[in-house]
């Protein structure tokens, strides 16, 4: 289970000679339950110590523990706020005089070391100009400034599994049903059986698919693992709900026959148009959490290099490297409407330097030049097919504000509707957090600890990178 800093969790000494600085800072509650958690050095290099305790957030050098901050942290009515800043001023604790400087720190340290935003780019640009600069960064932030060190990513990679799951689970008993069906009799919990007879809190091919991909991240980066990983899971069902596989979409079935003859994992997806069916859509979410701090050249083509074992042509490559992007900024904290209009220009222009024809572009219009949200239920459609789960998902998640909503309003359209509740389930559990997801729908679920554990491993594969 992920730690909690506590004020016993390592050494400290409270601050000497503090001194008030004014500060504004303002946090979501999606925000707040991260920040409380803290941050507990794994090696003195990471520098840093922070516990919250009767809303106060208590920084401590990991070396010494001598107290250097002290936030205190109130609710108001929409988010919470710093409402007091306070700084060491005794000389013999801590040198630094500068007020700004100090504000830089901690509002750094609760960006990248709580919140585990990469704003070590941005921090650079302002600070980090010479070599004596550089020292002097990392004298300050420690691993924090130059890896993913000390930075705990273990909530958003269960925000994001388990968002998906649990879509997928209250799809299950519903798929193929029609939308005209489902207005008469809508979805409004999770059930058991309906149209595959499966138990309840059941995940199908989307999820088990989606941890399968997971499960080869905890090692390293290794596209023969992944593709291992897919056919272990249809031959043997691991990762499977119950250890049987009960669905799985042709083209997948077919790039899994190609694997076990020896075929390489990146050629072994279909590449015509009819071939884009939502099965590598469904389960890239867990990229994410690789590709998140490289350039975006990478991103696309690690992102069309996954896609590709399953789903090969372009109009599924750009789905995935879409939704990955989407993901990316949200877990930046950014917006949902502001990520939508600003991959209109990002996506857009990556295209277009790739040199992809133009019509395989245009399909993507709805996205990429209009506002999606804006238009009525009927004009979205759910079937299998990648681009129609790509949009649903998006107009479901700009169209709802909760994730309970999100992923009962995606099943509720129908058809495919295991799918495009668990891809836009994964966008929603990033952008709500985990602690959105009704508990009772948690409880349900098949093999919730084992998928706790899983992202548990995967945040630390990334931490040790």
């Amino acid at each position: 289970m992920e730690e909690i800093a506590t004020k016993t969790t390592w050494k400290n000494e409270p601050i000497n000679n503090p001194k008030r600085i004014e500060i504004s800072l303002r946090f979501t509650d999606k925000q707040y339950n991260r920040i409380i958690k803290g941050l507990i050095p794994q090696q003195m290099e990471d520098k840093w110590f922070i516990y919250f305790e009767d809303g106060w957030l208590y920084f401590h050098r990991s070396w010494t523990g001598i107290g250097i901050y002290k936030a205190q942290i109130v609710k108001k009515l929409d988010d919470y706020v710093i409402s007091e800043f306070w700084v060491e001023r005794n000389p013999d604790m801590y040198g630094n005089t500068d007020e700004q400087e100090d504000i830089e720190i901690f509002t750094f340290l609760i960006a990248r070391g709580l919140l585990g935003i990469d704003v070590r780019n941005l921090f650079a640009a302002r600070n980090i100009n010479s070599d004596a600069d550089t020292i002097k960064g990392w004298s300050n932030f420690g691993n924090l400034l130059f890896s993913s060190q000390g930075v705990d990513y273990t909530y958003e990679i269960k925000s994001v599994l388990f968002g998906v799951a649990i879509g997928d689970a209250l799809g299950v008993p519903f798929e193929f049903k029609s939308r005209q069906t489902l207005k008469q009799n809508p979805a409004k919990d999770m059930i058991g059986f309906g149209t595959h007879n499966q138990l309840l809190g059941t995940f199908s091919d989307d999820s088990s698919l989606t941890f399968c991909l997971a499960e080869a991240l905890t090692h390293d980066f290794d596209l023969n693992a992944i593709g291992q990983n897919f056919v272990k899971w249809y031959s043997e069902g691991y990762w499977a709900a119950h250890g049987e596989v009960f669905d799985i979409g042709n083209a997948t079935r077919f790039a899994i026959d190609r694997l076990t003859k020896g075929v390489k994992p990146e050629m072994a997806g279909g590449r015509e148009a009819r071939d884009n069916g939502n099965g590598s859509l469904m389960r890239i979410s867990p990229l994410l959490f690789y590709i998140k701090d490289k350039p975006i050249e990478e991103r696309f083509e690690i992102a069309k290099q996954v896609s590709s074992i399953t789903h090969g042509h372009i109009r599924s490559v750009i789905s995935c490297f879409y939704y990955l992007e989407f993901a990316r900024l949200l877990m930046e904290q950014k917006d949902k409407f502001d990520t939508y209009s600003e991959l209109k220009t990002v996506i857009t222009n990556h295209l277009a330097s790739l040199s992809i024809p133009p019509n395989q572009v245009s399909i993507f219009e709805r996205l990429l030049k209009g506002n999606i949200y804006e238009l009525p239920e009927e004009e979205i459609a759910s079937s299998g097919y990648v681009l129609h789960t790509l949009e649903a998902s998006i107009w479901c998640l700009l169209t709802t504000d909760n994730y309970k909503d999100v992923v009962l309003k995606a099943v509720n359209l129908g058809d495919d509707t295991d799918t495009t509740a668990a891809v836009v389930g994964g966008l929603a559990g990033l952008l709500y957090g985990l602690e959105s997801i009704p508990e009772e729908w948690l409880d349900k679920l098949a093999r919730r600890r084992d998928i706790e554990d899983l992202a548990e491993r995967l945040n630390k594969s990334f931490v040790n990178q």
